[in-house]
């Protein structure tokens, strides 16, 4: 039975190994909310989202400033974890890889405030951007539709929705991002990762008319 107390403890896990293995310059705390585990931003007066467009430069930067995030990483991305929990299952997810819009020294990220490191390099290199995009797995069986997916990846477009297998166990998460775009700290952590790379949420999702179009399946 899934509850939000073990899913608060796994994500604990993650981030206190990211922490450890100097992977994560800081992490927040875990929250957990009714029926949802998700972090403890240190200033969530600051809102989460604004519009429902594509992530921008102002949008990492608010969330920078708000602490909005789970882990930041060594290089200025951050991570984003929140799952909701209803009658034992996972009923909802939200996990984002949202990487840093500047190549930023990880020493200044470990020690000083990520947003202050933005601002620098707002300042000094404005049109200096990496064009990497931000990728997220979302669960939201209640919004399941003819395009909409119930577990899905958005990748490059807000529009972008593409099926997924089932619902993403937090192992798998983090496995999929570190081997595709960490794979030196992926090989050198392979154990941590391995653990519970292939450990299920729930059940499959997929349709018959998903099946028929691209899609990310897994074992």
């Amino acid at each position: 039975m899934t509850t939000t107390r073990t899913v608060a403890e796994e994500v604990r896990n993650l981030l206190d190994y990211l922490l450890n293995a100097e992977i994560a310059a800081y992490i927040n705390t875990v929250s957990v909310s009714g029926t949802r585990v998700s972090w403890h931003a240190t200033d969530p007066g600051i809102p989460f989202l604004v519009n429902r467009g594509d992530p921008t430069l102002q949008d990492y930067r608010r969330w920078a400033q708000a602490g909005a995030y789970s882990a930041l990483l060594f290089d200025g991305a951050l991570l984003q974890i929140t799952y909701e929990i209803e009658e034992g299952e996972i009923a909802g997810h939200r996990l984002a890889y949202v990487p840093c819009p500047y190549r930023v020294d990880s020493e200044l990220v470990r020690q000083d405030p990520i947003i202050d490191v933005i601002d620098l390099h707002i300042e000094t290199e404005p049109t200096n951007m990496i064009l990497h995009s931000a990728i997220r797995f979302d669960f939201d069986p209640g919004s399941a539709a003819p395009d909409h997916p119930a577990a899905h990846l958005t990748i490059n477009s807000a529009e972008c929705r593409i099926a997924c297998a089932a619902p993403m166990h937090i192992g798998r998460f983090t496995d999929f991002i570190f081997r595709h775009f960490y794979p030196d700290l992926w090989k050198a952590h392979l154990p941590f990762f391995k653990s519970s790379a292939t450990r299920e949420a729930g059940p499959r999702t997929l349709t018959p008319d998903e099946r028929n179009t691209p899609h990310l399946y897994w074992s």
